[in-house]
């Protein structure tokens, strides 16, 4: 039986845009300081949106409309 490939999550992670800083501060043990982070800064999370639930997001839609 032959396994069919599949697409690391850090390589989707990078296809969906987010950023290769984010990602390699996540694999930082003690990693950035996120409670710091959330409470001072405000960002656009549609990318992270997209990755939970691709399927649902609003460009998955879109393409699947027109």
């Amino acid at each position: 039986m032959t396994q069919l490939p599949t697409t690391h999550p850090v390589m989707t992670a990078l296809a969906a845009g987010v950023p290769l800083s984010l990602l390699a501060d996540l694999a930082n043990p003690a990693g950035p300081d996120s409670r710091r982070i959330y409470d001072t800064e405000t960002a656009d999370l549609s990318w992270l949106q997209n990755l939970v639930f691709p399927a649902t997001s609003r460009s998955a839609r879109l393409h699947a409309t027109g």
